[in-house]
């Protein structure tokens, strides 16, 4: 007992403050789920999956399924937990990009990892690069796609956001079609990021609507009450079920054969152009003669290449050539344009491992290696339809990042160029071209060049194909003409044979064309032979490649140019070098020639020039300039290609978001600005209050302070201080050390000392004051009460009372954000639940007129209060009461705080005001 005679409270009645174990039980209970919540998150994983059905025709294998799977739970776990502990959206994204970054190392790339497992400073560089442009590079690379490296970043990436958004969505907003919005945008993503050929029409169809509306109708029925006590729900679960039934049925088989059926897809691959420019590259066949003999390069008897397990006779393809621009034969950005199965034409594009390509023949693997001082060129020699590349060695890694591949004329470009030590392995469908050519050939109509200029042919082409019919005959007749010239490569210095020119050029076909006797080598007979072809209406093009000797090697003298003409099916028939150029023994007859001399007169090469490394040397200089005409640099320094990494980083990453993340937040206070400009200076003055108490709530709301349900002013009022300034002291026993609190004090005997004198009336110390830098009580209760006598006085308030009362709300809300921490500000600021439609009459800056006007009051519903919901109105006092208080004000605004009670009566509107509040609507 202590000295007053006051005993201590038993320990029973002390309040303990949890444990720290009881913290973190309190803290993981939150994390239990729910039927409700095990259910959404159960139609989440079904809808985000099918989604991901949509990678299948872009990616190799299930390796990209397993890692979206992966991704998938992982943005279902932060999207929980953002929704168990009620955390902000921008909590919830900014968790959703770490464990992505984190995460997206280890089970996704899989590559330059710490101990295997741990990220590095290149594996965030690699996930940020695939998380912005790499969506446009996955685009222009051939699918399907190797499922690993890089591009797993995407599928991890796409499951994590499109589970962390669809359950996000669902757990935050009741809405039933709502949750819907995120796994259909990902469903059309999948669609138009994948290829022309459908993944699943089934499952992306038909099993995506059946697991859409099913979810659709189950949360809709969660805030609704069985009709007629559950009558009838199975009839019309069975009817419904079976109408599905019936459409899906139907929109699969039927509507397929519907007139107007599209079978096309639009997808954006298709109109992606892939920003490679393979025109930038010499033609190889501008060079033929540097592996001929004589010539400087001395590379007719050099070791080129080594292939081991290519068949005998099959030949290596260098580079097909499908475009003639007049000067020379090159390899086209686009591939029969036009023309073909795909009409937009096949370009060079980014491939993996695994090519999707089918062709005639067995399939083949073989190796092709580069020796010391031998093949170095940007064109990859490759052999038949090409369905898998790989590279191995010290720069397999980096060469696979920059091959670019063309499927149609299975042509490979390396810019860095191959080099001694690079190995790799070509697997295709090969056959073993024919000796001698067919008889009979369905080829092809059309042409793959501009014929128009081609007219100088006709002058031999038409006697050596006069006699013959059928265009395969006269393109076979052609090739038989043709053996008949000469062949030679310009001989050695000093040689008659100088004046035979290299080049393919125009005129210098005219040149090779109108001589008496053809002569020249597989450059000069492959060039005329393709354009012949095309000249009779038979699409052609120049190959440049090699036919390995019998033990795999290649030499500078294997090295050979020939033609393929398209046949009918869409493939390509290779006529061979033997098959058209004369024999390399056959030189040409120097008196011919000089009879040439006197009616043309010599032709004398050029003088040599200084050239650029990259350009190959030669008298037709023409020719070879026109494929290195570099674009002028551009040293514009806003455009960000010629920023460093580390600014485009900066820029794109950290300073554009914080932007956006900006200016998002900027919109929401000025619009929140804007709403309490109008309600302070809109309306009449008893709106205004009205507009001042709902800016005290809607700031209350804001910070999810609790509220009374459909409470009053005064109810509101004291619930908020409860909440901001904690319980009141408890008042003072009434029995003071046994003796009743105002008794008359015993007489003090003479001698002793008086006991210490008090005020009159107190029996208990009074409490002490506040200490200084203590926080001001908030004081809402007198503001209520100031806004019910406003709004319910007979008499309009003045301008200065309200001036006086909003001075007061601004002083209660800064009261009200004073005790909260800066997130639960910030979370208040980017709040938008006062925006949202949760009032019976609507919400937001327009129904908050309509609310606030007397013109028009909404009628309340038989049997149901006319109060709104809780921490936005309040009810008018009841009209019955009629005294006056002291003050003259009528009695009726005692009653003010009454729940339940409209102000229609307590006084007439006046007459011609617009836009007048309801006095009884905080």
């Amino acid at each position: 007992m202590s000295q007053t005679g006051i005993s201590a409270p038993p320990p029973s009645a002390l309040v303990q403050p949890p444990s720290a174990r009881e913290r973190v039980g309190t803290q993981l209970a939150k994390l239990r789920p729910t039927a409700p919540q095990l259910v959404d998150a159960g139609f989440t994983v079904a809808l985000v999956g099918i989604a991901l059905v949509g990678f299948r025709t872009t990616f190799f294998g299930l390796g990209w399924l397993w890692v979206g799977l992966a991704g998938l739970l992982v943005g279902l776990l932060v999207s929980y937990a953002g929704a168990a502990f009620r955390a902000l959206g921008v909590v919830t994204l900014l968790a959703a990009a770490a464990a992505y970054l984190l995460l997206g190392g280890p089970i996704a790339v899989r590559e330059d990892l710490i101990a295997g497992f741990l990220p590095s400073g290149s594996t965030f560089g690699t996930l940020v690069h695939m998380a912005v442009p790499g969506w446009k590079e996955l685009l222009t690379a051939l699918p399907p796609v190797d499922s690993e490296g890089p591009y797993m970043a995407l599928p991890f990436l796409f499951g994590l956001a499109g589970a962390a958004l669809t359950y996000g969505v669902a757990r935050r907003w009741p809405g039933a079609v709502l949750a819907l919005v995120a796994p259909v945008a990902l469903l059309v993503a999948s669609i138009v990021l994948g290829t022309q050929t459908p993944a699943a029409v089934l499952v992306q169809g038909a099993v995506f609507a059946l697991v859409a509306i099913g979810w659709t109708a189950l949360r809709s029925n969660r805030n609704r009450p069985a009709l007629q006590n559950g009558a009838g729900r199975t009839t019309r679960a069975v009817t419904t079920a079976g109408l599905l039934a019936v459409a899906t049925v139907g929109g699969f088989f039927v509507g397929p054969m519907l007139p107007g059926a599209d079978h096309s897809r639009t997808v954006f691959r298709s109109s992606l152009v892939p920003p490679f420019d393979v025109t930038q590259f010499a033609s190889p066949l501008a060079g033929f003669r540097q592996y001929t003999e004589p010539n400087a390069a001395q590379q007719f008897d050099k070791t080129l290449l080594t292939v081991k397990g290519l068949p005998a006779g099959v030949p290596l393809r260098f580079a097909a050539l499908d475009s003639y621009d007049g000067f020379v034969w090159g390899a086209g950005n686009l591939a029969n344009l036009g023309d073909g199965p795909d009409a937009d034409g096949t370009s060079f594009r980014k491939v993996g491992t695994h090519i999707a390509a089918e062709g005639p023949g067995q399939e083949v693997t073989a190796t092709v290696g580069v020796p010391a001082g031998g093949y170095s060129d940007v064109w990859l020699p490759t052999f038949g339809t090409v369905t898998g590349l790989d590279f191995t060695g010290g720069r397999g890694d980096r060469l696979s990042d920059d091959l670019r591949f063309n499927v149609d004329t299975n042509t490979g470009v390396l810019p860095e160029k191959l080099a001694a030590g690079d190995q790799y392995t070509v697997t295709a469908y090969v056959q073993t071209p024919g000796k001698e050519l067919p008889k009979t050939a369905d080829v092809a109509d059309g042409s793959t060049v501009d014929v128009s200029s081609l007219g100088f042919l006709d002058d031999k082409v038409t006697p050596w194909t006069d006699r013959v019919d059928g265009q395969w005959e006269k393109v076979a007749a052609v090739a038989k003409a043709l053996q008949d010239g000469a062949y030679t490569d310009g001989g050695t210095p000093g040689d008659y044979q100088n004046v035979f020119l290299p080049g393919h050029s125009l005129l210098r076909m005219s040149q090779f064309m109108k001589s008496t006797q053809l002569a020249g080598n597989d450059e000069q007979y492959a060039a005329a032979y393709a354009l012949v072809a095309n000249r009779l209406g038979v699409p052609a093009r120049v190959v440049m490649g090699a036919i390995p000797e019998a033990g795999g090697v290649v030499k500078g003298k294997d090295v050979r140019a020939w033609v393929e003409v398209k046949l009918a099916d869409d493939t390509w028939l290779p006529i061979l070098a033997t098959q058209f150029v004369p024999d390399r023994n056959k030189k040409p007859q120097q008196l011919i020639r000089k009879s040439e001399e006197k009616k043309t007169g010599a032709q004398v090469p050029p003088p040599a020039a200084n050239n650029p490394p990259s350009v190959l040397q030669g008298p037709d200089q023409a020719q070879n300039a026109t494929q290195l005409r570099n674009p002028p640099k551009d040293d514009n320094p806003l455009n960000p290609d010629n920023w460093p990494d580390w600014l485009r980083w900066l820029v794109f990453y950290v300073l554009l978001p914080l932007a956006v993340l900006l200016a998002v937040y900027g919109a929401i206070r000025g619009a929140k600005w804007l709403r309490r400009r109008r309600r302070r200076t809109t309306g009449p003055t008893a709106a205004r209050v009205t507009g001042g108490w709902r800016e005290v709530i809607d700031t209350a709301r804001d910070l999810r302070m609790p509220l009374p349900a459909k409470g009053t002013r005064l109810e509101q009022a004291r619930a908020l201080e409860l909440h901001v300034d904690g319980p009141p002291p408890p008042k003072p026993s009434v029995v003071v050390d046994g003796a009743l609190m105002g008794a008359p004090l015993p007489s003090v005997p003479s001698g002793t000392a008086a006991p210490e004198q008090t005020d009159p009336g107190r029996t208990v110390p009074a409490p002490p004051p506040a200490p200084p830098g203590s926080r001001e009580p908030l004081a809402l209760v007198p503001l209520a009460a100031a806004a019910n006598g406003h709004v319910f006085d007979v008499d309009e308030p003045s301008h200065e009372a309200v001036a006086d009362f909003w001075t007061g709300v601004d002083r209660a809300r800064r009261r009200l954000r004073s005790g909260q921490s800066f997130w639960q500000r910030l979370r208040a600021d980017v709040s938008l639940r006062t925006f949202r439609d949760h009032l019976p009459t609507g919400s937001g800056l327009a129904p908050a007129a309509r609310r606030t006007s007397r013109s028009g009051p909404a009628t309340p519903r038989r049997g149901r209060s006319s109060a709104s919901k809780a921490g936005i109105g309040t009810a008018a006092p009841d009209t019955r009461a009629g005294r006056r208080g002291p003050s003259g004000r009528s009695g009726r605004a005692a009653d003010a705080d009454r729940p339940g009670r409209g102000d229609r009566g307590s006084r007439r509107a006046p007459k011609n005001t617009k836009n007048e509040s309801t006095k009884g609507d905080a």
